[in-house]
């Protein structure tokens, strides 16, 4: 059955921690079938009515325990559910991809948008209002390319504001119920009080936990922790050296070091990213079209060079986060290297042989290098 989820986000970008709740940030979405939306909207705006005559519904206008909870019980009486992405901003890196705004709301919602899609069928969105016209565009390219499962029939997605949408009002007011009880503003747990309505609160970034999988035959090693700080210290550095440049290219590389520093920060360490997936989220961004091998050439290659620590396996890229990632990286390449070296040496002994040494290809100075590594190997 058809369904449409209302996203709304509370709280705000940035890691100023000063005003009352600006600890927390969150994205929930209010889910309801679209045959009953209209009964639940007229519902809900009689609630609000009730108890919020000038038609808004700020949470400080709560007076007192007791009301809040016959708030909820009223709004406990709407057929719907809701899900929420509940973000501790103080266990966030300040210097991360994240402090940048528009890097923070499309990888915190494509978060929640990630699950929705992924779970519920036939759903419509209506999201709240973010920024620009410009900026939302943009934002509804980056959840259609990344965030759909249906690339074919892609569900409808628009957006709205508070004050045009009751619901979104609802959205947003179990946000920010959420956002003030884990700030301490508050001794109403909205999770606990409409737990029927609550199909799930992620908190985010959950701490990370090394699986057994990832160092089985591997003993942790004392220079895991060097590898880690080293790998996130040369990304966030590139990312600084970067910031502010119009060249498109720069912009993809900078979109690529962001992506693997989040996954490696707030999702996975020992998680390789596909190319494919990569590609997926670097043309969304638009700056420019690329192919495996462009990405390889224009991307991958420069990135290295300017000193970012990244290891690479037939499974995709990440950063590296123990000795074990450096070894295996070692060896991906040391197999292809070694053979390639071996077989120009053949082929320059074969050609001097030929010509009687009149041909020395390795004479050239361009080859210097190299002709010192195929003397080693002769």
């Amino acid at each position: 059955m058809a369904k449409t989820g209302f996203v709304s986000e509370a709280g705000a970008h940035g890691f100023s921690f000063d005003g009352p709740g600006s600890t927390h940030f969150s994205v929930t979405v209010v889910l309801v079938e679209d045959e009953n939306r209209r009964e639940i909207e007229e519902g809900f705006r009689r609630i609000r009515e009730r108890h919020f005559p000038d038609g808004k519904l700020p949470l400080e206008d709560v007076h007192g325990i007791v009301q809040y909870r016959q708030l909820l019980e009223k709004i406990k009486e709407l057929d719907f559910s809701f899900h929420t992405l509940l973000v501790d901003k103080r266990k966030l890196h300040q210097k991360s991809p994240l402090q940048y705004k528009g890097t923070f709301y499309k990888f915190l919602s494509g978060l929640i948008y990630n699950n929705l899609y992924r779970t519920v069928p036939d759903l419509s969105i209506v999201a709240n209002e973010l920024g620009t016209p410009e900026f939302m565009e943009s934002f509804r390219r980056y959840i259609h390319e990344n965030h759909q499962v249906d690339l074919f029939s892609p569900a409808t997605f628009t957006f709205s504001t508070g004050e045009e949408d009751v619901l979104l009002q609802l959205a947003s007011f179990l946000g920010e119920s959420l956002n003030g009880f884990h700030a301490g503003l508050s001794e109403v747990d909205v999770e606990q009080e409409l737990s029927e309505k609550c199909v799930g609160v992620i908190r985010w970034p959950e701490g990370y936990v090394p699986y057994t999988v990832d160092t089985e035959g591997l003993a942790v090693d004392a220079q895991d922790e060097a590898i880690t700080a080293a790998a996130q210290l040369r990304a966030r550095e590139y990312l600084q050296r970067h910031a502010g440049s119009e060249d498109p290219v720069v912009r993809s590389r900078m979109v690529f070091v962001e992506y693997l520093l989040m996954v490696f920060t707030y999702n996975y360490r020992t998680r390789f990213i596909h190319t494919y997936e990569l590609l997926q989220h670097l043309n969304s961004y638009k700056y420019e079209n690329y192919t495996e091998h462009r990405f390889r050439s224009l991307v991958v290659g420069p990135v290295r060079d300017e000193g970012v620590l990244i290891v690479s396996s037939s499974a995709g890229y990440k950063l590296p986060c123990s000795t074990r990632d450096i070894y295996n990286f070692f060896n991906y390449y040391n197999q292809q290297i070694q053979p390639m070296l071996a077989r120009l040496g053949q082929c320059h002994r074969a050609l001097e042989l030929a010509t009687g040494g009149e041909l020395n290809v390795l004479e050239q100075p361009e080859y210097d290098n190299l002709k010192k590594l195929l003397a080693k190997l002769a």
